[in-house]
């Protein structure tokens, strides 16, 4: 086999809003794919090597909740050099609550859990 990494997809509620929020992590817009009959919009965002994939729907689709410990996708990581600076960077332009932290954990990381506007899960990682 030769499978490589490609895309993640999320479907989003506000896709002005969540390329807006995907742009300040540093991704750049890319291939947009509009439905002909204007019911969906794909929006394609790079960072690096890696892709996500935005789906946007006329009709709003329902919000599964999850419980803590529920199958399935929970987060996706992005790699810094340093996780305190960023998470200020985007405290300050309004992208993250005041109170999130960033955890140690041993033996050599450094974490920070962020959510998009729709509620994703991104995690910030530091390692060394």
């Amino acid at each position: 086999m030769d499978l490589r990494p490609h895309h993640i997809g999320i479907i989003v509620s506000d896709l002005t809003r969540s390329v807006t929020f995907y742009k300040a992590l540093g991704f750049t817009p890319g291939l947009v794919i509009p439905s002909e009959d204007g019911s969906r919009m794909i929006t394609f965002m790079q960072l690096g090597e890696m892709q996500i994939e935005l789906f946007w729907y006329a009709e709003t689709p329902r919000r599964i909740e999850r419980g803590e410990k529920a199958l399935g996708f929970v987060h996706f990581a992005l790699q810094t050099d340093d996780v305190e600076a960023d998470l200020a960077e985007l405290k300050a332009a309004g992208l993250v609550p005041e109170d999130v932290k960033v955890r140690d954990v041993p033996p050599r990381f450094k974490l920070a859990f962020i959510y998009d506007p729709d509620g994703v899960e991104i995690e910030l990682m530091q390692e060394g």
